[in-house]
C-alpha cells in the first residue's frame, strides 16, 4: 500500500474488479464474488486461453467487450474498474502489472512482487509514481494459525525471539503435479526456483514475526536428490502410458494419481488439459499423448529446480531463522518452533493447535503450557481460510480503513 500522507482516494463498497489470469489462484479469489456480491464484483477478465477466459467470462457475466486476451488490450480501453487481481506467472507479474498501475487501478498481487529485483523495482516505482495501493497475496498470514502466533509475539508472551525453526514439507501428489511434472519444474518457464514459488509464504512468515528487525545475512544450500533418472524403477518407460511396467504400483503413476485415485491436485491438472469434466477414458487418452507434461515418468522429466532445501537466516539483532524444505512427503505440513526469552510457541499448521510454553520457576515442571485451538477459525482449509480473509482485507483497504497486522504492503515485501 501507499506509505505516504497523500494517500490515495478510498472506493465506495462493492468495488469492481478485473481478473487477470483465471488460473487456480485467480479463480479462488474471483469466486468469492459469487458468495457475497454484495462486496465486490467481477467486471473485466484477462487471459490469453481463450477456454478459460471464455469460462470466467460466463461463470462471472462478464460481456464479451470486457473479456481480454492481454493486459495491453485492457489496458488500452478506458478506465472501467477500480482494481486488478493479478494472478499472472510469476515472472509476468512486471510486464501485467506496470499498464494497470498506470492506467490507475489498484493492485491485489499474486506472491511473490516478482522474480528478480529490477521487476519488483519497476513495480514498486510505478504504484508510489501513480499512488495506487499494491497489496502482495501472502496468503498464509490470515490463516489464524500464523495470526495468533503473530499476536503472541505482539504481546511479548515469549518476550524476544531467539530462534525461529520452521519446516515446509510438500506431499508427493503436490511434488508431482505443481512441480516435476508441472510449469514450477522449470525456471525458464515459471521464472523462479522452488524455494520462491513455494516458500515464499514461509520466508515471509519468517520475517513477519521478526517485526521490522531485518535480515543481516542468509545461507541456503539444496540439491534435486529423488526426481533423477536413475532412481527410476527398473525397467521404467519416460511415460507412464501406455506401456510402463510400473502403472499400476508406482507411487507416482499418473493413472493412479490423476484418474483412479484423484487427489485435490487433480483438478489443476486437468483444469490446465481443459478436461475438467472429461471421462476417465479421455483422461486415459491425454495422458497417453506425448504432449501432455503430466504423463511423464517423475524421474524423467528433466526437472531442473530443487527438491529440498534448507535456509539459516541471522538477523540484525542477532537472532537466527531456519527454513527447511522437503518435497516428496507423505502429508502436506508445515510446522514451526520459536524459542524467546521467556518462553517458547510451537505448532503444526495442519493440526489447528499452538503450544505456549513460558518458563516458570515455580511451576513442577518448570514451566507452563496452554494450547490454543485455532480449528473453528481455520475450517479445515488448505490455507487456513486466508483465501476469504486477504479478499476482505483488501476490500476493507480500498474503502479507505487501515490495515491489518497481517496485511502484505509492497514495501514490506520488498
Amino acid at each position: 500500500m501507499i506509505k505516504t500522507n497523500d494517500s490515495p482516494k478510498s472506493i465506495p463498497n462493492n468495488p469492481r474488479i478485473i481478473l487477470t489470469g483465471a488460473g487456480d489462484r485467480g479463480m479462488i479469489y474471483a469466486r468469492q464474488s459469487l458468495e457475497t456480491p454484495q462486496r465486490f464484483q467481477i467486471v473485466g477478465i484477462v487471459e490469453p486461453v481463450r477456454e478459460r477466459r471464455d469460462f470466467a467470462g460466463e461463470l462471472f457475466q462478464v460481456p464479451q467487450s470486457r473479456r481480454f486476451s492481454s493486459v495491453e488490450e485492457a489496458a488500452a480501453v478506458p478506465k472501467f474498474a477500480d482494481a486488478v487481481f493479478n494472478c499472472t506467472m510469476d515472472r509476468l507479474h512486471a510486464a501485467t502489472s506496470l499498464p494497470f498501475l498506470e492506467k490507475g487501478y489498484h493492485m491485489l498481487l499474486e506472491k511473490p512482487i516478482a522474480t528478480n529485483s529490477v521487476d519488483s523495482e519497476q513495480i514498486l516505482r510505478c504504484a508510489r509514481e501513480n499512488r495506487r495501493i499494491v497489496m502482495v497475496c501472502h496468503v498464509l498470514r490470515y490463516a489464524p494459525f500464523y495470526q495468533t502466533i503473530k499476536q503472541l509475539i505482539l504481546d511479548k508472551e515469549i518476550g524476544d525471539i531467539i530462534d525461529i525453526q520452521m519446516a515446509e514439507r510438500v506431499s508427493y501428489f503436490h511434488e508431482s503435479v505443481s512441480y516435476v511434472r508441472g510449469k514450477y519444474g522449470d525456471p525458464e518457464i515459471c521464472g523462479s526456483g522452488m524455494l520462491l514459488s513455494k516458500c515464499s509464504h514461509d520466508l515471509d512468515i519468517m520475517a513477519w514475526l521478526m517485526n521490522g528487525i531485518r535480515p543481516k545475512q542468509v545461507f541456503s544450500t539444496g540439491s534435486l536428490f529423488q526426481f533423477r533418472p536413475e532412481h527410476a524403477p527398473a525397467g521404467a518407460k519416460e511415460r507412464c502410458l501406455p506401456d510402463c511396467p510400473h502403472l499400476e504400483d508406482c507411487i507416482y503413476s499418473c493413472k493412479r494419481l490423476y484418474v483412479d485415485h484423484p487427489q485435490r491436485w487433480a483438478n489443476r491438472v486437468w483444469n490446465d488439459c481443459g478436461l475438467l469434466g472429461g471421462t476417465d477414458a479421455q483422461k486415459l487418452a491425454s495422458l497417453a499423448d506425448e504432449s501432455n507434461q503430466y504423463g511423464r515418468c517423475v524421474y524423467h522429466t528433466g526437472m531442473k529446480v530443487v527438491d529440498h532445501q534448507s535456509v539459516l537466516v541471522q538477523f540484525e539483532n542477532g537472532s537466527t531463522g531456519t527454513l527447511s524444505m522437503t518435497a516428496g512427503a507423505a502429508a502436506a505440513e508445515r510446522s514451526i518452533h520459536i524459542v524467546g526469552t521467556l518462553g517458547e510457541i510451537c505448532g503444526a499448521f495442519s493440526g489447528e493447535q499452538i503450544t505456549v510454553s513460558r518458563i516458570a520457576p515455580q511451576a513442577k515442571d518448570g514451566c507452563t503450557t496452554r494450547t490454543i485451538d485455532v480449528s473453528a477459525l481455520q475450517k479445515g482449509d488448505a490455507h487456513g481460510n486466508g483465501d476469504k480473509r486477504i479478499i476482505e482485507d483488501f476490500l476493507a483497504l480500498l474503502n479507505g480503513n487501515p490495515p491489518s497486522i497481517c496485511c502484505t504492503s509492497i514495501e514490506d515485501s520488498m
